[in-house]
């Protein structure tokens, strides 16, 4: 199964809707056009992703960073990715930094001389997650319909305050996802949730997540498409495999026609090991067959 091609198809998903609620979320004053290019490759032929970036109604961009960690070099790297982009396509480019419930001061502003630099912090540990979680359990539980902003909301809980470990409130979030009414909904809150943990989540809590999200809805979906896909392309191999290996045979019986009518008799040993060959020597006994003088010449090619 090629787990790398669902899990783009999720990641890809999640674009999709983050691009919608965003700005309301973050109350940013503009309106997302289309996704933009995430992938910059730099003069070193270096390639950086970045986490989410669009393009906006008056021809800039709108450039988005989830960070787990307050490290000096995080606003270097976002100034690396911006100058690139920016050198690419001479657009103005405004970047946010959502920054995790455990950090409440991040670096925002660079000076590099002649390079003045800035982002815009926005911290989860404002929100409290705990109180959001008990909102849209209730909503859920009485089948109230979220809207996409509480959607996004519910999938930030994870990174939001609260007095679970961030691990918990991923696989607590993901639970409480499960039980929105089929449709659209959830399955951008959990594809949402999905691509999230991608980005901030530690290999435990990631294997606990996806222990969790494979008995999802969405996730048995998934499951079962990539096992569709898989056994589909084993099924395309196996006859590959097979066609190969009728041709083999049919070079074989050609060949065996061909010593008989050279040297009359052939011994049942030879035959059995012509039919085992590989399809290249078969070629190559078949074109020098007419300068053999003896039977056991074909012993070489054992």
């Amino acid at each position: 199964m090629d787990y790398q091609k669902i899990e783009d198809s999720v990641l890809k998903s999640a674009m999709d809707f983050f691009r919608q609620s965003a700005v309301n979320f973050f109350g940013i004053n503009t309106r997302i056009t289309a996704p933009a290019e995430t992938e910059i490759k730099d003069i070193k032929i270096n390639t950086n992703i970045m986490d989410y970036t669009f393009h906006t109604e008056d021809g800039s961009y709108l450039h988005f960073e989830f960070q787990t960690t307050n490290r000096d070099e995080d606003i270097r790297r976002f100034l690396l990715y911006d100058a690139s982009l920016y050198c690419k396509s001479n657009r103005k480019i405004k970047t946010i930094v959502v920054y995790s419930a455990d950090i409440e001061n991040a670096k925002t502003y660079v000076d590099a001389g002649n390079i003045k630099y800035n982002i815009e912090a926005f911290y989860m540990s404002s929100i409290n997650g705990d109180e959001k979680y008990d909102v849209f359990k209730r909503k859920i539980e009485n089948n109230e319909e979220l809207t996409d902003e509480e959607i996004l909301s519910l999938t930030f809980i994870p990174l939001m305050k609260g007095k679970l470990t961030r691990a918990e409130r991923t696989l607590k979030s993901i639970e409480l996802a499960d039980k929105i009414e089929a449709g659209e909904k959830k399955i951008k809150c959990l594809t949402m949730l999905y691509a999230l943990l991608e980005k901030f989540g530690d290999e435990e809590s990631k294997k606990k997540f996806k222990e969790v999200f494979n008995m999802t809805e969405i996730g048995k979906m998934i499951l079962e498409d990539g096992m569709a896909k898989g056994m589909a392309k084993g099924m395309e191999k196996g006859m590959e495999k097979g066609r190969a290996e009728g041709r083999a045979e049919g070079k074989a019986e050609l060949l065996l026609k061909q010593l008989t009518k050279k040297f009359k008799k052939i011994p049942e040993e030879y035959k059995i090991r012509i039919k085992e060959l590989s399809d290249e020597t078969l070629e190559i006994i078949g074109l020098e067959i007419f300068d053999m003088e003896d039977i056991k010449e074909l012993e070489k090619y054992f």
